[in-house]
């Protein structure tokens, strides 16, 4: 499962360094930093998410949910993350062809890195009043609210140039989301990973 580790690692170390990003790529392969190699990672996701029933992607959705609260409770996000992967493998694997579970492994890390979000989309203060004003499932009043924030995130995104892509441009999207988030970033106490991981999931699972 190196791709899937690889991206995840990716996805949520803000302070990575160059020589961690050699040693798991290898001297002579190309860097996850450079622009076109973040566009064509999120266009896989993209294509991923497409390609795949909703039904499959939220029965993943829910995997890792259960998982993350009775198997990887960690309060050290490395070892959390280990094991979500670590699961999150036996999951895909479990796939019907090498095509699903590439896809899985796809949406898989874009699940995990918003499960490790949560608690910047909805801060302590704010999920108290969600959980004092629900009148019937805490969790599902929760995911509903950061459904809400990660809409709310595409919709800034729709109101900029960069989303200005013929429906199926795919590689245009890839792109606009990719500018959106750097941008998004340097104006807002949010970091690209977890800007990006929040704007996907609501793209590809508003079906």
């Amino acid at each position: 499962m190196k791709r899937l580790s690889l991206y995840i690692k990716l996805f949520i170390s803000l302070s990575m360094t160059l020589s961690l990003v050699t040693v798991s790529f290898g001297s002579g392969a190309a860097q996850p930093y450079l622009d076109e190699n973040r566009v064509a990672y999120i266009e896989t996701v993209l294509q991923a998410f497409r390609q795949t029933k909703l039904q499959h992607i939220m029965n993943t959705y829910r995997y890792i949910n259960a998982v993350e609260r009775n198997n990887c409770r960690s309060a050290l996000s490395d070892l959390k993350v280990e094991c979500l992967l670590s699961f999150a493998k036996k999951n895909c694997s479990a796939t019907r062809s090498a095509r699903s579970s590439d896809h899985c492994e796809l949406y898989s890390d874009i699940v995990i890195v918003n499960k490790l979000s949560e608690n910047v989309f909805i801060n302590r203060s704010e999920r108290y009043r969600v959980t004092r004003n629900s009148s019937g499932d805490v969790r599902a009043a929760l995911t509903n609210r950061l459904q809400q924030k990660y809409g709310k995130l595409v919709t800034q995104f729709s109101l900029t140039p960069w989303s200005d892509c013929e429906k199926d441009d795919l590689p245009c999207l890839a792109t606009g989301l990719d500018q959106f988030c750097l941008d998004y970033t340097n104006s807002k106490s949010l970091s690209w990973q977890y800007c990006m991981s929040a704007s996907l999931w609501f793209i590809g699972t508003s079906k």
